[in-house]
């Protein structure tokens, strides 16, 4: 038994629910794994100008790294793929249509598909997490410099 069009436009409603659910989860979880490695990233630093040992601070490099590289898997593996059937739906409820403006458009970007490349290069290469995990390693880096070594 096929779905009515009523019925089909409740499944729609709550699919569209879900998926912002969904954007919300991984929002959060990427917010709460930014903040653990700035604190991870912080306390390196300070630990090597506390005990005098520049080596220290290869791990808020190593930090600076795995932000970036778990930031840009999340997105990539779970994220991304919500937001291409976001499109999907944006571009059903847009097909055939004459009007001035589109529905479900949140990003006004309508009719957009992501290849391969356009996948990783919204996922690695947000402005946000790659200016803050590069701020971060140089920063580390900076700080090796910096730490006086005990003798």
């Amino acid at each position: 038994m096929r779905p009515s069009e009523d019925q089909k436009l409740e499944i729609l409603k709550i699919e569209m629910s879900l998926i912002q659910g969904t954007f919300d989860k991984y929002d959060d979880l990427i917010f709460r794994n930014r903040n653990w490695f700035i604190t991870i990233w912080t306390g390196s630093i300070g630990l090597a100008f506390t005990i005098n040992d520049p080596k220290i601070t290869y791990l808020g490099l190593l930090a600076a790294f795995l932000y970036w590289f778990l930031e840009g898997m999340m997105r990539n593996q779970y994220w991304y793929k919500y937001v291409v059937r976001y499109r999907a739906i944006r571009s059903w409820l847009n097909e055939d249509t004459n009007e001035d403006i589109s529905v479900y458009d949140l990003t006004n970007h309508y009719g957009m598909q992501a290849k391969w490349r356009e996948t990783a290069r919204q996922s690695f290469f947000k402005i946000e997490p790659t200016l803050l995990g590069f701020f971060m390693a140089i920063s580390a880096l900076v700080a090796y410099f910096l730490v006086p070594v005990s003798s």
